[in-house]
């Protein structure tokens, strides 16, 4: 977990150029190799600078990972606002975003180890659950209108615990993938009071999708994200 506030006030702020080139080789790296096979020692030679180096402006690879999770956050959120554009359908909007983490973590074990991290590590958990309880609370508070912001918030600590079973339960033949995307969404949506008819229709809509395939183009798209930010830097 990071250090405390002051800690994480420090990582949001503007990263200079050296934090800059840590993060963009972190980044590379974790979705390569996985962030749990990625060391210091890795990082230090894709970047060309010395492993005390990398030390004083990040203390952990918990530190880089919450930097590389908060670009992923706003991956999602561009998924969210797009589909929402294109459909109307907010709920579908939800479904498709979660759709997509499960498909991707299937589609690669280093996005899955990513993912994985990030919902075991107390830090970036707490970065997921903020984020997700605010895209949760624009999707459904006109359908829950006594609800308060701190309502979802409280409410995501069960959520997030549904999205992280999901990761450490892989596809069999007897639970496919399929199944795995259609019992996580009918069990986040009943979290939201979401009718029966309702659940039905826009699982039924995600399951006509190429969900099988959906994870392998949008890890794309976010490695070529972070590829075209390094460039551009």
């Amino acid at each position: 977990m990071l250090n405390s506030i002051v800690e994480r006030s420090r990582l949001i702020s503007p990263l200079n150029a050296t934090e800059k080139k840590i993060i963009r080789s972190a980044a590379k790296l974790f979705l390569q190799n996985g962030f749990s096979s990625t060391t210091l020692k890795m990082i230090s030679a894709d970047c060309g600078l010395l492993q005390g180096t990398i030390a004083y402006h990040f203390h952990t690879k918990e530190d880089m990972l919450y930097l590389l999770i908060q670009e992923l956050m706003d991956f999602h959120s561009k998924l969210v606002a797009t589909t929402e554009d294109e459909t109307g359908d907010k709920l579908l909007a939800f479904a498709t975003e979660v759709t997509a983490q499960i498909s991707i973590c299937e589609a690669d074990s280093k996005a899955w180890d990513l993912y994985h991290a990030a919902y075991s590590l107390p830090g970036t958990l707490e970065l997921i659950k903020d984020w997700t309880s605010r895209k949760n609370y624009r999707t459904f508070h006109e359908r829950l209108p006594g609800w308060t912001e701190r309502d979802f918030r409280i409410k995501e600590n069960i959520a997030s615990g549904i999205e992280f079973s999901a990761l450490t339960s892989p596809c069999h033949a007897d639970h496919t993938l399929e199944d795995k995307i259609s019992s996580v969404l009918d069990s986040l949506f009943l979290l939201y009071k979401i009718p029966k008819e309702e659940r039905e229709r826009v699982i039924g809509k995600i399951l006509e999708l190429d969900y099988r395939n959906l994870g392998q183009e949008l890890l794309g798209q976010f490695a070529n994200r972070l590829k075209q930010s390094a460039e551009d830097a």
